[in-house]
């Protein structure tokens, strides 16, 4: 594998990561199953969707701050109601608000529903030769799953520049490199399919 024979500050990590994975060009292992909803904790920087059945007015989102906690406003008569949130199911979560709502006298009888509108954790980075690189959600209503094509495409795709031979897929402490060229041509390939918290680095070309 040839790498840059001189690594700038700002080649340095490229340079790195291109040498840890010198030794890795094995495809990732496929992902595991996803979490099931009915058992997701949710977590600070979340943001949730919460409504009251027959009470549209009562409706509202709230992100989960880095304390665990939300503020409810139209739970209280002060116009302030902070709730922890974090560790929680979606179903825990709504249980407790209805209760919340009762005690204050906002309704006589409540039931309240949280959804999680967009998980903090469902997110990967795509980096290097890409037109917008930076992090990403995954889509809403789906599988957190996606192709490392998918992913580069909803990044904008490739720049002239790149080197789609030589892409690095970081995945905890593993780093594999990916021909992703290759892997186009040949039908009978298995999809590269990326996780949360996944890092797609698209090499430049070296002329």
């Amino acid at each position: 594998m040839k790498l840059p024979t001189t690594c700038g500050p700002s080649a340095l990590g490229l340079c790195l990561l291109l040498s840890a994975c010198a030794s890795k060009s094995e495809l990732p292992p496929p992902p595991p199953p996803p979490a099931s909803a009915a058992h997701y904790s949710i977590q600070p920087g979340d943001l949730l969707g919460i409504t009251f059945a027959g009470e549209p007015d009562l409706g509202q989102q709230a992100r989960v701050d880095w304390n665990g906690m939300i503020n409810v406003p139209t739970l209280s008569s002060e116009g302030n109601a902070e709730i922890r949130a974090a560790g929680s199911s979606p179903s825990a979560l709504a249980s407790r608000l209805s209760s919340y709502a009762v005690d204050n006298k906002i309704l006589v009888k409540a039931r309240a529903q949280v959804q999680v509108i967009e998980y903090v954790s469902l997110a990967y980075s795509v980096l290097g030769q890409v037109a917008q690189p930076g992090r990403y959600n995954f889509p809403r209503g789906v599988e957190p799953r996606l192709t490392v094509e998918e992913a580069i495409a909803l990044a904008g795709g490739y720049t002239r520049l790149a080197r789609q031979s030589k892409v690095l897929l970081k995945r905890g402490s593993q780093v594999y490199a990916l021909d992703l060229k290759k892997h186009a041509t040949q039908p009978d390939q298995q999809p590269i399919v990326i996780i949360p918290g996944d890092v797609i680095t698209v090499s430049e070309r070296m002329f």
